[in-house]
C-alpha cells in the first residue's frame, strides 16, 4: 500500500510544473510583491493558479518524505546505488525548489528567510563562496528566480531520468492527485502575504526551514545550523554504504524528532 504512495509523485510534479508555466508569464523579479498581488487579486482564475501551483507542490514535497521514509524500512534495497544516490540530489534540487518559491512571493516573510539564508552561507568557511550563485546586489528575488525556473527544473528532469525507468502517469494516480490539490485549494488556505509597508508583522518561513531559522536565533554558529540540515542527507548517503543500517534509521529517527522540536517548540 504504502509503495504505491511513489507512484502520486509524478503526476503531483506535472501538475506543478503546469500551473508554474502559467504565473512565470505574468511574475517579474524586480516587482515581486507587486505581481505575485496582481495574480492574486486582478488576473482572471490567478489566485486558483497559485494555490494549484502552491498545495501540488507541497503535496509533492510530503509524498517524498513518504516515498524516502517507506524505502528506508524496507529490509532488502532493490534499488541500485547510484539510482539512491540521485534520489538524494533530487530530494534536495526539491527543497530548494519550494524554498526559491517561496522567496518569489516577495513579501516580508520571503525576504527575510531569503536574508536568513544569505546568512548560513555568508558565516560558513568555504561555503560563502557559494554566495553569489544565490545573492543579487539589487534584486533579492532574481536569482531565485532563475534557478527556480530554469536550473532546478533541469537538474530535476536530469535526475529523473536516472532515477526513473519511465515517465509514466497512471491515470488513476493522476486523478487521485488532481483530486488531493482540488480538495486542498477548496478547503486549505495558503499562507497570508505579509506587505513590504507592514509595521510589527508575524513573519513566518517554510515548514522545513523554520528549525533553522530557530537555531539561528538561539545563537547557534551558522556552520553549526548548516551541519544539522546536511547531518540527514550525510546518513542518507551513509544507508548505502554501511553495514549496520539500523544505526543509520536510528540516527536519522532522532535527528527528525529533534528537528522538529526545534520548528515547533
Amino acid at each position: 500500500m504504502f509503495k504505491a504512495l511513489s507512484f502520486m509523485l509524478l503526476p503531483l510534479l506535472f501538475i506543478s510544473l503546469i500551473s508554474g508555466l502559467v504565473l512565470v508569464f505574468v511574475y517579474h523579479p524586480s516587482m515581486a510583491y507587486d505581481t505575485v498581488q496582481k495574480i492574486t487579486f486582478l488576473y482572471p482564475y490567478g489566485e486558483i493558479y497559485r494555490k494549484v501551483h502552491y498545495f501540488s507542490s507541497e503535496l509533492f514535497l510530503i509524498f517524498l518524505l513518504f516515498h524516502v521514509t517507506v524505502e528506508l524500512s524496507q529490509k532488502r534495497i532493490t534499488i541500485t546505488r547510484s539510482s539512491w544516490n540521485y534520489s538524494i540530489v533530487a530530494f534536495l534540487a526539491v527543497i530548494f525548489f519550494l524554498f526559491s518559491g517561496f522567496v518569489l512571493k516577495g513579501d516580508q516573510s520571503a525576504n527575510a528567510a531569503a536574508n536568513v539564508t544569505f546568512t548560513l552561507i555568508k558565516d560558513t568557511p568555504f561555503i560563502d563562496t557559494l554566495l553569489p550563485l544565490v545573492k543579487d546586489t539589487n534584486i533579492i528575488t532574481y536569482k531565485f528566480f532563475i534557478w527556480h525556473i530554469l536550473f532546478l527544473p533541469l537538474i530535476l528532469y536530469f535526475i529523473l531520468l536516472k532515477h526513473v525507468r519511465k515517465f509514466t502517469i497512471k491515470t488513476e494516480y493522476l486523478g487521485a492527485s488532481l483530486f488531493m490539490v482540488v480538495l486542498s485549494v477548496l478547503f486549505l488556505k495558503m499562507p497570508v502575504d505579509v506587505p513590504l509597508s507592514a509595521k510589527g508583522a508575524n513573519l513566518y518561513s517554510p515548514w522545513f526551514f523554520k528549525g533553522a531559522e530557530r537555531l539561528l536565533s538561539f545563537s547557534i554558529p551558522a556552520i553549526l545550523v548548516n551541519f544539522t540540515l546536511v547531518f540527514p542527507i550525510i546518513l542518507l548517503f551513509l544507508f548505502r554504504v554501511v553495514k549496520y543500517k539500523n544505526i543509520v534509521r536510528v540516527l536519522l529517527l532522532i535527528w527528525m524528532i529533534f528537528y522538529t522540536w526545534v520548528s515547533l517548540f
